[in-house]
């Protein structure tokens, strides 16, 4: 059985180097991290210890219909898939995301091998601290990395794993991104140490202001950018909440 939040769609991937393709979201539940400025803590948070990890501080309830946990097999989420988009005849990005869907790799194998028969990619987004087995990474079409920082309130020994990220890199498939804050050049030093200890691949790195918000998002993308360029990073938007805010259902 899978754990699962969220299946919704289509949409456009808002982050990351596929930003503004379609695709279909299966959200899985349960993390590894606790970031304070999580936007899906709904996955997550479920007792008042880890609510109390994240800014709003609110509590969500696990067996919540819409975005609590869901008990499903693999052959549920590809009819909910299918009932959203015709994966079948139309193939596009499936994004398995969290949540840390790492935690559940073997679980996800036969609905990623379905998926990926039917001519469907396959998008990983991870925070890069569990590193893939080969028969996940079968399956796999791109991972969309995304190492937490000091900013995510995160303890070090938690949320940076250099083994997996290099792994991660050695699959050829990874993509790696930053979330910066308006505190961006502390963010982007802290970037560059990950970056060189890796060692990461530049050209493959990316970094994409924290927010909420439309406003926020360029705002610090227009403090950082050119330091960023001179880096060799590129540069993500949050294409969703441009488009919709923040509604957890696009």
């Amino acid at each position: 059985m899978l754990r699962i939040s969220q299946v919704f769609g289509p949409t456009v991937q808002g982050e990351g180097s596929a930003a503004g393709r379609h695709c279909l979201f299966v959200r899985t539940f349960d993390c590894n991290q606790e970031c304070s400025w999580c936007d899906t803590a709904y996955t997550w948070a479920v007792t008042e210890e880890k609510a109390a990890k994240t800014r709003s501080g609110h509590r969500y309830e696990r067996d919540d219909p819409a975005y609590g946990l869901k008990q499903m097999k693999p052959d549920e989420v590809l009819d909910r898939l299918q009932a959203l988009w015709d994966v079948e005849t139309r193939p596009t990005i499936i994004v398995v995301s969290g949540g840390e869907p790492m935690m559940q790799q073997r679980e996800l194998v036969p609905l990623l091998e379905r998926l990926r028969g039917l001519g469907n990619e396959v998008h990983i987004e991870t925070a890069g601290t569990i590193a893939p087995i080969a028969e996940f990474d079968a399956c796999v079409t791109q991972y969309n990395v995304s190492p937490k920082l000091a900013n995510s309130g995160n303890r070090l020994s938690k949320r940076y794993k250099p083994t997996v990220l290099a792994a991660l890199q050695a699959t050829g498939k990874a993509w790696f991104k930053f979330v910066v804050t308006a505190d961006y050049e502390s963010d982007l030093a802290e970037v560059d140490r990950i970056v060189a200890e890796v060692p990461l691949t530049p050209w493959r790195v990316m970094v994409m202001p924290e927010g909420s918000d439309g406003r926020t998002n360029i705002t610090t993308a227009q403090k950082m950018v050119d330091t960023a360029l001179q880096r060799g990073y590129g540069l993500s938007f949050r294409t969703h909440v441009f488009l919709w805010n923040n509604d957890p259902d696009r």
